[in-house]
């Protein structure tokens, strides 16, 4: 979450533009990289004016199951399952009317706490199986108006259950809390953690689906201080049964997790605590005085590298360890990698500006990126004073920036492909696209390593065309005259197939409107260099 309130939250704002993709737009996203023909996403008729349809669960038991399937890989909130998952089952819903308002009593089921809500706000937003249309008009404005109905009630009755709150959690929780934990989620989840785990979902869903980073932030603010109000962060390192579900709902603490260092969650928080210290220092960059340099710029950044470059040899390791087998071992593996993301997006983000100038590469801005719509032609006429006396300034030459930014953006592009996809009970074999592959608050890290790919090649193209290779001799393995060119098509090879790879990662997360046009830029981008694929 604290990664989520920086300029890395570059969303588009479903509260200020409430239709968000059309279908025409849906289609020219996404249509040219749908793997087969047959694919719903690049299938969809753009004339289609039928019924649209949205999933819908009948217990908590099937919201749970639902959670573990598509939510928990990417945010464990809950303790690991103790009931086996079976196959997602869930009820398909039509309108009864054509133009019928979103209302509860046209479900099978309302949701029976803020918690079980949150998390019907973000399963709506799948599409059903059965809907062969999902990125038609009305099927995202069918599922875009329910996600906002659980989301609403989600915070209403997060305010009901915070007004019942009578007494902050003790290690041995009351025997009352553990009978109502029977009848919710998980029966090792408290219900007084219930609206601290619903306000950290909803912020989540601000983020992913709304785009309002105003009200992710406010959600994000409420779930710390409602955690402190109950003593979360006071508890003593006692086990009990509702130990674990205590320790993550108190997530953005680390004394907790620090014990075993095969966890993933000391990392976790120290890559978004660097992510934290490289957004300060970027604004820091962005506002120098044209005439003042601080004197201190070019150690602060020396050492937040060197923080960035611990980490990820830190981080980097874990990748020779092998999974075991326990229930959270797939979880903690996916964990380990979005914490590696976000070291080397952070990396990036640092000397991208040493390394291309902050030229702007894509047409509306995301994640702080420079945009194309908002500087034009002006962008070269006046540059901050740390741009005309970098050479000076900065602690790092262009050509080490850019080879920094080559390393840490193809590794980005490698964890994005091997994020795995739900892993569905009963079923052998799905569509990549027809499900999202992840809750992708990270889809940020894209953007930068996207923006740092293309530059260099444009760059490369550039030195090649003007046969002036040797001024890209950093990026290359062991150039020399008589390989230079074989060496730098191998290169663009690899430039495009990470940014190839980026795209088609980002196409499932259509589905969360305030992130979905991320993806738009980076396809429209990869278009323009690659016209013909």
């Amino acid at each position: 979450m604290l990664g989520l309130v920086t300029p890395f939250a570059g969303v588009h704002n479903l509260d200020l533009s409430p239709d968000s993709l059309s279908a025409d737009e849906a289609q020219q996203i996404w249509g040219q990289l749908t793997p087969h023909d047959d694919s719903p996403y690049g299938s969809a008729t753009l004339s289609y004016t039928g019924a649209p349809l949205i999933r819908s669960y009948q217990s908590e038991v099937e919201i749970a199951n639902a959670y573990y399937i598509y939510i928990h890989p990417y945010l464990p909130l809950l303790p690991p399952s103790i009931e086996p998952q079976y196959e997602d089952q869930p009820k398909v819903i039509k309108p009864l009317e054509e133009y019928s308002e979103p209302a509860k009593s046209n479900l099978p089921y309302w949701p029976a706490s803020s918690l079980s809500l949150a998390i019907s706000a973000m399963l709506v937003l799948i599409p059903a199986p059965e809907d062969q249309f999902p990125t038609a008009d009305i099927s995202l404005a069918y599922r875009r108006c329910y996600a906002q109905l659980f989301a609403q009630a989600a915070l209403a009755a997060v305010e009901a259950e915070i007004d019942d709150l009578s007494h902050p959690l003790t290690p041995k929780t009351s025997e009352s809390e553990r009978s109502r934990g029977q009848d919710g989620l998980h029966p090792r989840v408290p219900a007084q953690v219930y609206p601290v785990l619903a306000l950290v979902v909803l912020s989540i869903y601000e983020y992913c689906q709304r785009g309002n980073v105003s009200r992710m932030r406010a959600r994000g603010n409420q779930a710390i201080t409602t955690a402190m109000d109950i003593s979360i962060h006071s508890l003593d390192s006692s086990e009990t049964t509702f130990s674990e579900a205590q320790r993550r709902a108190w997530w953005m603490t680390r004394s907790r997790y620090i014990a075993d260092a095969l966890k993933p969650w000391p990392m976790v928080m120290k890559s978004q605590e660097i992510m934290f210290e490289t957004n300060k220092m970027v604004q820091n960059i962005e506002h120098i005085n044209d005439d003042v340099v601080p004197s201190d710029f070019g150690p602060r950044i020396s050492k937040i590298d060197s923080v960035l470059t611990t980490l990820m040899r830190e981080a980097d390791r874990h990748t020779l360890i092998t999974i075991n087998e326990e229930p959270e071992a797939s979880v903690a593996q996916t964990m380990w990698m979005i914490s590696r993301m976000f070291i080397h997006s952070s990396r990036i983000r640092l000397h991208r500006f040493r390394a291309f100038m902050d030229i702007p590469l894509f047409l509306d801005q995301y994640c702080d990126l420079a945009s194309i719509n908002d500087q034009g032609v002006s962008h070269d006429i006046s540059k901050p004073k740390w741009v005309t006396d970098c050479e000076i300034s900065f602690p790092f030459t262009e050509q080490e920036s850019s080879r920094i930014c080559l390393k840490s953006s193809l590794v980005v592009s490698t964890i994005f492909r091997t994020l795995p996809f739900p892993q569905i009970p009963g079923q052998a074999s799905f569509g990549p696209t027809r499900y999202p592959k992840s809750v992708p608050y990270f889809a940020c890290s894209a953007m930068q390593s996207s923006y740092a790919l293309l530059m260099l090649l444009h760059r490369l193209r550039a030195s090649l065309a003007t046969e002036r290779l040797a001024q890209c001799y950093h990026l290359l393995h062991g150039p020399n005259p008589e390989s230079e060119i074989a060496d730098a098509e191998r290169l663009m090879e690899e430039l495009r197939h990470g940014v190839e790879t980026l795209c088609k990662s980002l196409k499932p997360d259509v589905i969360f409107e305030g992130v979905g046009d991320m993806g738009r830029e980076i396809e429209g981008a990869y278009l323009a260099a690659f016209p013909d694929n």
